[in-house]
């Protein structure tokens, strides 16, 4: 008989973990530098920009097309383009990963609440998250507007553990932000290698994985410890 793991949690990164989202970010990135005039970026290279929120990948994507940092107004006027659009156009082509839905239904079936643990601002992952018809599936959805701090700080972790009342958790994300999220929380953290990264502390994640289904068995593991 399959066990029960009623108690345990997962708590899952946003980009480049559970949705794939690399293309609306690049359009709504491109949008808004084109609009002030600068270069559009390349949008396999936004892949490696995602994963400390929205305006930090605009000045890194202003720094790649001008070969300059933003002033303070441009990286203002940037922003203010980039939700406008981004939030108009949020999940045209944004989906999930492989086999993650399924590996989801299956660990609530035995027990696990699961939450969002994201750099985005909470009001855009709560809008993605219900434009793909996902809410039913998370407890709860913790922003880097949400608690005191952002990842890598384990505030938000620490909140979604809160919210989630679990007594075993795993983090599963995608980069090294999400690796020292989890190790700062003191949990457990299983790492999608096709994420968007950086993954320089690989060796330091509990385990790194190639595809949901392999995730599923790490998780397994973990929860059942």
């Amino acid at each position: 008989m399959t066990q029960d793991l009623k108690g345990g949690a997962l708590i899952f990164d946003l980009d480049g973990t559970l949705l794939d989202t690399a293309d609306d970010l690049a359009a709504a990135m491109n949008h808004a530098l084109t609009d002030l005039g600068f270069e559009a970026v390349a949008p396999k290279e936004v892949r490696h920009l995602v994963g400390h929120g929205a305006r930090r990948m605009l000045m890194r994507g202003i720094r790649i097309s001008a070969d300059r940092e933003a002033t303070a107004a441009e990286l203002d006027e940037a922003f203010t383009l980039f939700s406008q659009y981004y939030s108009a156009n949020i999940a045209d082509h944004s989906r999930p990963f492989a086999h993650v839905l399924d590996m989801i239904e299956a660990f609530r079936a035995r027990g696990v609440v699961c939450a969002i643990c994201t750099n985005k601002r909470e009001a855009l992952a709560v809008q993605l998250i219900k434009s793909l018809g996902l809410d039913h599936l998370f407890e709860t959805i913790v922003g880097a507007d949400t608690a005191a701090a952002a990842k890598p700080d384990p505030a938000p972790v620490n909140l979604c553990l809160e919210r989630l009342d679990a007594r075993k958790a795993v983090f599963v994300g995608d980069s090294d932000t999400d690796i020292r999220a989890a190790m700062a929380a003191g949990l457990p953290s299983a790492i999608a290698d096709f994420g968007y990264g950086p993954l320089e502390l690989a060796g330091e994640a509990t385990a790194v994985f190639g595809n949901y289904r392999e995730a599923a068995v790490i998780i397994e593991k973990l929860l059942a410890a």
